[in-house]
């Protein structure tokens, strides 16, 4: 086996040398660590990392026990730690325990030699001592979840009494008083909880209810058990509950094979996400979200328990009234993400609202000439407006949503301040309601920024540390540095891209670094550029124009596409057309930040009704559909844009778009300066003077000065 010793006379380097570069330390030139990595692949060398760690005495992994990985809620438990604990630098190693006891023991072991920083788990065992007296660890770094055995320190779990109260209610409410329960060993601390919650309930309220309980260690047993709930054919239940959806599963299998009678229904506890199933009520647990928590405790940070999401699409969830109310919605709504969520589950709503939603699909520039004419388009309902324009458009097109009579706080609890303020009221009065809001992020090849090799050639090139930019001018040399003209061994073709196929895009690419470098639309109480901000800024702009990838389209998907080719280091983009990144190769390489200068732009849009509509009746149905925390979930999970707070709160949705926990910090940040001092600005008409001049300063028709005063003087006259 090959040494470091023989790597060192292959590379014609110091022993010292070759160590610093196999282990990611030292400084060690770009000519080095490529001589150091083609002798150790010509070599086969293979870096002992077992011996590292015990070198180091400790190492950024973490173990985790689990009794198996087909259970959602470990599933979604693993799920979570991984996405959130990788980030933060921590290799996992998973270990499968089954609930035995002995096994549980020999892993144990196993994982002392390792000197983990930390270790999770899931226990079997009855006290923590064999933990404690092995892993020669920080015990405060051993957290068990779930099941607290003696001595445990550090404990962490789900509200699962919460549970049993609130499926109690329902069992309450549906006058159920024959119940079966299939739950987890008695001897588990959440098994325990979840049964003092229904019994609490049921002796809060004087209800009687007979409950034959079993319960079981999950195991292949499990199956076989659920059967014992259809022995008796004279035995009837009113309803089952189960806790979780392997074992409701397990009782409809049993009731179909091992029954006449027809299957009850099913209460069960599940993860976060809801998928359909006949009978089925679920009750969701932040299985996914506690993995924040852990992640917390492990770095010493502070924790809050996520709250039980609780039941979705109950019977009476969601409208039901098939009141047939004549003619169709009609929806004018621009090509985006969102839209292709919605046309997906429109047929829900037809199914049980009996109310057809014809979606009218228009560009984003048809859209704002029939808002200029809405007068000729009464056949309209409701109408999709970019944020942009909402002040300017609003008053008179749209009816103020009070005549809808819709619950508007409790919709509007379901979004953060900012959204509400910026996407909903013109003067006071909520004109439109949240649809797809946005704002611009950082989007960056995280692979290529941790590339030792990469991060040396830059120090060596600009005496820096390559880091993701925070500002304008490291964000145009990091560009530059991934230029493969003007770097031949750049591993992507261009830093970043400009995009100008029309004069909305060229605004926003100078506004971004306009805002980032402080200035403001509006000077002294009328829109106009600040001269010396805005010559600055177009000093800059030009210099990442000369290095960019110049795309000419008129939209950002390109962009986005070749970003998602490889062909990109960065990409400054509205978070929300990035989703269609979702699913592809590249998804593991992104990294994701604020953009430079922290001023990103607002976008996305929102939804108005038609003053000339008069079907508020049916509007109201549907916005309270689609409205609803189970649709608006659904949206998010079929890449669309919500910015609901429950998305936050989804793993699956999280891990699917990771950048959303950060996009939701951006909101507070947000820019779009479409009124002033409550008065409404066409800032459309704005924008599109700024780029239609700038598209002319790009082909050198007008210096930078003298556009900037030509772009003065027009928005002050549109303006005044």
């Amino acid at each position: 086996m090959a040494t470091i010793k023989d790597i060192a006379k292959m590379a014609g380097v110091s022993h010292g040398t070759v160590s610093n570069v196999l282990n990611g330390r030292g400084n060690v030139s770009v000519k080095k660590i490529k001589l150091v990595e083609q002798a150790a692949q010509a070599l086969g060398y293979q870096l002992n990392l077992q011996a590292k760690f015990l070198k180091q005495g400790t190492t950024k992994t973490i173990s985790v026990l689990l009794p198996n990985i087909t259970s959602e809620q470990y599933a979604d438990l693993y799920d979570g730690l991984f996405s959130y604990l990788n980030r933060l630098g921590y290799g996992l190693t998973l270990y499968l325990t089954y609930d035995s006891k002995e096994f549980e023991l020999q892993l144990i072991q196993e994982i002392a030699v390792k000197r983990d920083y930390a270790v999770i788990v899931v226990s079997a065992l009855d006290s923590a001592q064999s933990y404690y007296q092995t892993l020669k660890i920080d015990k405060e770094k051993i957290i068990f979840v779930y099941r607290k055995p003696k001595s445990a320190l550090k404990f962490i779990s789900l509200d699962f009494e919460k549970a049993g109260h609130d499926i109690a209610c329902e069992m309450i409410k549906n006058n159920y008083r024959h119940i079966g329960l299939f739950s987890n060993s008695d001897q588990h601390t959440h098994s325990q909880s979840f049964k003092k919650g229904l019994q609490q309930t049921f002796k809060q309220q004087n209800y009687h209810v007979d409950i034959n309980c079993i319960a079981s260690m999950p195991s292949n047993s499990t199956y076989n058990l659920s059967f014992n709930f259809f022995a008796n054919e004279q035995v009837g239940y009113d309803a089952i509950i189960t806790m979780d959806m392997e074992r409701a599963h397990f009782v409809r299998n049993a009731n179909y094979f091992g029954s006449l009678q027809p299957c009850p229904p099913i209460y069960t506890l599940t993860k976060n996400s809801f998928f359909y199933e006949n009978h089925f009520y679920q009750y969701h647990m932040n299985y996914g979200i506690l993995s924040r928590q852990i992640a917390n405790l492990i770095e010493d940070q502070p924790i809050t328990l996520p709250e039980n999401k609780g039941f979705t699409l109950l019977p009476d969830s969601l409208p039901h009234d098939k009141t047939n109310y004549g003619d169709e919605i009609n929806f004018l709504i621009l090509p985006s993400p969102s839209t292709q969520a919605v046309a997906k589950l429109l047929p829900h709503f037809s199914k049980i609202s009996g109310i057809n939603v014809n979606l009218i699909v228009k560009p984003f520039d048809e859209i704002y000439h029939i808002l200029n004419h809405v007068e000729h388009h009464k056949y309209l309902d409701i109408i999709r407006i970019d944020m942009a324009g909402l002040p300017w458009f609003a008053p008179s097109i749209f009816k103020p949503l009070s005549e809808l009579q819709i619950d508007l706080s409790h919709i509007f609890a379901r979004y953060t301040p900012e959204i509400i303020d910026r996407f909903s009221y013109v003067n006071n009065i909520a004109y439109a309601l949240p649809f797809d809001p946005s704002v611009q992020m950082l989007f960056y090849r995280k692979d290529l920024f941790d590339d030792p090799l990469i991060k040396r050639a830059y120090f060596e090139q600009f005496r820096q540390q390559l880091d993701v930019p925070t500002n304008f001018a490291d964000f145009n040399q990091i560009s530059a540095f991934f230029n493969r003209q003007q770097n031949g061994e750049s591993q992507v073709e261009f830093g970043s891209c400009f995009t100008s196929g029309n004069d909305e895009l060229i605004a926003s690419e100078f506004l971004v670094r306009y805002y980032a470098q402080g200035g403001k639309l509006f000077n002294h109480s009328q829109p106009q550029l600040n001269t010396v901000i805005a010559l600055t800024t177009l000093t800059q702009l030009h210099s990442f124009i000369k290095l960019a990838k110049n795309i000419n389209a008129t939209w950002w998907q390109d962009s986005v596409k070749l970003f998602e080719q490889g062909k990109l280091a960065m990409l400054i983009v509205y978070m929300n057309l990035f989703s269609c990144i979702n699913h592809r190769n590249i998804l593991p390489l992104v990294g994701y930040a604020k953009v430079p200068g922290n001023k990103p732009l607002f976008g996305g849009g929102s939804l108005g009704v038609s003053k000339y509509s008069q079907k508020d009746a049916a509007i109201k149905s549907f916005f309270d559909w689609l409205y609803s925390p189970e649709i608006s979930e659904q949206i998010a999970l079929l890449g669309g844009a919500t910015a609901q707070n429950s998305i936050f709160q989804n793993q699956r949705i999280i891990n699917s778009y990771p950048w959303l926990t950060v996009a939701q910090q951006q909101y507070a940040n947000g820019i779009r300066e479409n009124s002033i001092k409550g008065e409404a600005v066409n800032l459309r008409c704005v924008e599109n003077i700024i780029g239609n001049y700038l598209s002319k300063w790009m082909t050198k028709q007008y210096d930078s000065k003298q556009v900037i005063d030509l772009i003065n003087d027009e928005i002050k006259k549109q303006y005044c």
